[in-house]
């Protein structure tokens, strides 16, 4: 199996792995009249998560802080990522940005975002 060809590098060391962190992973699913964002967000408390709309871009960012317990101790392997993340998303036209919801529950952010009728927020242009 190429792993290159798949942008997989199984000879990466986990702490070469971190320098590529930091980007929120994202599940987007779309229904006949909504779209859903789904997000794993390990680690981080609601407090701890921001969600902005800026025109047409959904920002999703935060920071994941880790456990008090291991802040002086020394790592013998470390793969889990604790510090600032961030996820910028471009809504379709048809999204109702008036009525986003946000839920954040074990561990996981789901955003819901009604859909409009495609002639909603189109102006007609009349002929002169």
């Amino acid at each position: 199996m190429n792993y290159q060809s798949q942008g997989l590098n199984p000879t990466k060391k986990s702490d070469e792995i971190h320098l590529e962190e930091g980007l929120l992973s994202v599940d987007i699913y779309v229904k006949d009249n909504e779209i859903i964002i789904v997000s794993p967000i390990a680690g981080a408390s609601k407090e701890n998560i921001e969600i902005l709309l800026q025109d047409d871009i959904l920002v999703i960012k935060g920071e994941r802080l880790p456990p008090e317990e291991i802040k002086e101790a020394q790592s013998q392997k470390k793969e889990c990522y604790w510090g600032p993340f961030s996820r910028s998303i471009v809504l379709p036209r048809d999204a109702d940005k008036a009525n986003i919801r946000a839920f954040y529950e074990n561990g996981v952010l789901m955003i819901r975002i009604p859909k409009t009728s495609s002639s909603e927020g189109a102006k007609k242009i009349i002929i002169e």
